[in-house]
């Protein structure tokens, strides 16, 4: 049985964490050498939200409560899981984050599993399934990481952010995601960070994966894989299982643009046009572009195109003739970061399709 399925028989038990996110033992816990260590980072986010009323669900500051503020709210149930580190990489709303940002986090995520068995990043969720792609085709060690977030704020009656945090920590303590890459969990469920996606402005169970089902579910019976991502089958073979994006290699300051274009009936060529004349070096199309677009994209020498579909589910075929690369089935925003990476590999049109077809739509 390959090492990502098999059962964990035992969890780490309990440590604190001071306000300085240091890790001790607690009373009666076993030695802090023997515990699962986790390193939780905050972004900020709806999860570390302050609603001036219980019952502002919606309305309310992002980012305003440290991340060690949350996970000490969850003592002492939160110490039976694990010896905890905390951190913040930042706390404002998740669409304030740039690519480089979040370049930074990614680096950030590999250097922590370093020395801690996995990683929690408690982000908000408007920007979370870019974040997760990314950390997904990033992030070179094969131990947990585990996104979540929430959809109403930490102070609101309600909140889904207590529960998701614990659930996360949970998740990540257990090993079980070992080689999945990337995974999200919210509203007790698991779900990968390829196919996730929000679906909905406020309710807490926004996210899906469309076609393909959860990885799984966690409640109080326990942690439920019911799938896992085709990359599991390379679990013993690091060199296969890790992406060419290795980030060691990419230049955080040059990263290439690349940029998105919706279609729609009698969609104007202007904005492929002056997004190259920003400086763009792809293109990702959401939908089946209007003659103007495809006459603009084509005239555009040099500029990487890819075509995606702009109805959350089903995949693209497109002719090799005509220099467009195939987004498969990936979501243009996940698309749209695979194209970037590949860009600051490489600008031969043959490898980008190869790795789209390897890493961007991997079948078991």
């Amino acid at each position: 049985m390959p090492t990502v399925l098999r059962i964990v028989a035992t969890i780490a038990l309990a440590g604190t964490v001071t306000g300085a996110g240091i890790v001790v033992g607690s009373a009666g816990s076993a030695p802090v050498e023997t515990m699962r260590r986790v390193a939780v980072i905050g972004l900020g986010g709806t999860i570390a939200g302050t609603s001036d009323r219980r019952t502002d669900l919606e309305t309310y500051r992002p980012g305003t409560r440290p991340i060690v503020e949350l996970v000490d709210s969850l003592r002492p149930e939160v110490g039976e899981l694990a010896a905890l580190s905390t951190e913040d990489f930042g706390q404002k709303g998740s669409g304030d984050y740039t690519v480089a940002d979040i370049y930074d986090l990614a680096r950030l995520v590999e250097r922590r599993l370093e020395d801690h068995d996995s990683v929690v990043v408690s982000t908000g969720s408007a920007t979370m399934e870019e974040l997760s792609y990314f950390l997904d085709l990033t992030v070179r060690s094969t131990k947990p990481v585990v996104v979540t977030g929430a959809m109403r704020p930490w102070t609101a009656i309600g909140s889904d952010g207590p529960v998701n945090l614990y659930n996360a920590i949970r998740l990540a303590a257990s090993n079980r995601t070992t080689c999945f890459g990337t995974v999200i969990t919210l509203n007790d469920q698991i779900l990968p960070a390829r196919d996730a996606t929000k679906t909905d402005s406020t309710r807490v169970n926004t996210f899906t994966t469309r076609e393909y089902g959860d990885l799984g579910t966690i409640d109080q019976a326990g942690i439920r894989l019911q799938r896992a991502p085709a990359r599991v089958r390379y679990c013993d073979d690091p060199a296969r299982w890790t992406t060419p994006f290795d980030l060691t290699t990419i230049n955080n300051g040059t990263l290439p643009r690349v940029d998105i274009v919706h279609s729609y009936l009698g969609a104007p060529a202007e904005p492929i046009t002056a997004a190259v004349a920003a400086g763009a070096k792809g293109m990702v199309f959401a939908g089946t572009p209007s003659p103007d677009q495809a006459t603009a994209a084509m005239a555009a020498k040099g500029v990487a195109l890819v075509a995606t579909n702009a109805y959350g589910s089903g995949a693209i075929t497109v002719d090799p003739k005509m220099g467009v690369v195939s987004g498969g089935d990936l979501a243009p925003k996940k698309a749209r970061l695979l194209l970037l990476l590949a860009l600051a590999r490489t600008t031969d049109h043959d490898q980008i399709v190869a790795w789209f077809g390897e890493y961007g739509n991997q079948q078991f």
